[in-house]
C-alpha cells in the first residue's frame, strides 16, 4: 500500500491560519490514489457503535442491529433525551491505532494510515503545520457517522493523553453541505464561531483545548460520513 501525503500539498495558507485563528483545513493532503483507497477501505472496516457511558464501552454494530426494533429504539430514545441537556454522542468508530499496535487484522490502507501518521515525514508535516515541536505521536481512528448521530459540545482537553492538536481527515466524496455531518466550532456564548463543511482528503486540524461539535448527519444523506480522527500528542499511549 503506497501511503504517502501529496508532495504538492499547499501548507504556507493554512500555517498561518493555524498560528492566528487555531485552526485550519489544509486542501488534497493524501494522493488521490491513496485518499481514494481509505474512503474504499470504509466500507470493509469492523464497526463498532458507540455512545457515551460510564464503561467507555462500544458495541459491534452486528450485534446492536441483532437487538429486537423496540429495544434499539428504546436505547436510541434514551442517548437523544441525554443529549438533549448534556454531554453524548452516537457513531460508529474502528481504533485503528489501537488495531495496529496490537497485531490485530484490519483493512490494509487503514494500518497504513496509521503507520503514515507516524512517520519522520508525516511528523515533520505536523510540526512545521502548527510550529510545534512537541509532536512525538499521533494516534488514530476511524469513524463513520450515519443518519442520526452526533457529538454534542467538547473541548478535548485532557492533560494525561498530552494532546496538543487535534485533527479530522474526512473521506467521503462529493459531501453535499445540506447533509450536515459539520465540524463546528463554538464560542463561549455557545454560538457557531465557524464550521467546517466535510470535504474530502481534507485534513481538518485544530488547538486543543477548543469547544466544537459535529451537527447531527440528516435523514437523507446520500452517504456515510467517514474520516480518520485523533490528536497529535507529546508521547505515545
Amino acid at each position: 500500500m503506497d501511503a504517502q501525503l501529496n508532495p504538492e500539498v499547499d501548507m504556507d495558507g493554512p500555517r498561518r491560519r493555524l498560528a492566528e485563528q487555531g485552526r485550519a483545513r489544509v486542501r488534497e493532503v493524501l494522493t488521490p490514489a491513496f485518499a481514494r483507497a481509505l474512503s474504499d477501505a470504509m466500507r470493509e472496516t469492523p464497526w463498532r457503535r458507540i455512545w457515551e457511558t460510564p464503561t467507555k464501552l462500544d458495541v459491534p454494530v452486528e450485534v446492536f442491529a441483532a437487538q429486537a426494533p423496540q429495544e434499539q429504539a428504546a436505547v436510541i430514545e434514551s442517548i437523544f433525551a441525554e443529549a438533549t441537556e448534556g454531554f453524548q454522542f452516537l457513531f460508529d468508530r474502528h481504533r485503528v491505532g489501537v488495531a495496529a499496535e496490537a497485531g490485530l487484522s484490519q483493512p490494509k490502507p487503514l494500518a497504513a494510515a496509521y503507520a503514515l501518521l507516524n512517520s519522520p515525514e508525516f511528523l515533520d508535516f505536523a510540526r512545521t503545520l502548527t510550529g510545534d515541536e512537541g509532536i512525538a505521536y499521533v494516534d488514530c481512528q476511524a469513524t463513520r457517522y450515519l443518519p442520526g448521530h452526533f457529538l454534542n459540545g467538547h473541548s478535548d482537553e485532557h492533560e494525561q493523553a498530552g494532546r496538543l492538536y487535534a485533527y479530522v481527515l474526512n473521506l467521503t466524496p462529493d459531501w453535499r453541505a445540506e447533509w450536515g455531518g459539520w465540524l463546528a466550532f463554538l464560542d463561549e456564548e455557545g454560538e457557531v464561531s465557524e464550521a467546517f463543511v466535510p470535504a474530502f482528503n481534507t485534513l481538518n486540524v485544530f488547538r486543543v483545548p477548543q469547544t466544537h461539535a459535529v451537527t447531527p448527519v440528516a435523514a437523507f444523506a446520500g452517504a456515510p460520513r467517514y474520516a480518520l480522527t485523533g490528536w497529535m500528542r507529546t508521547h505515545g499511549p
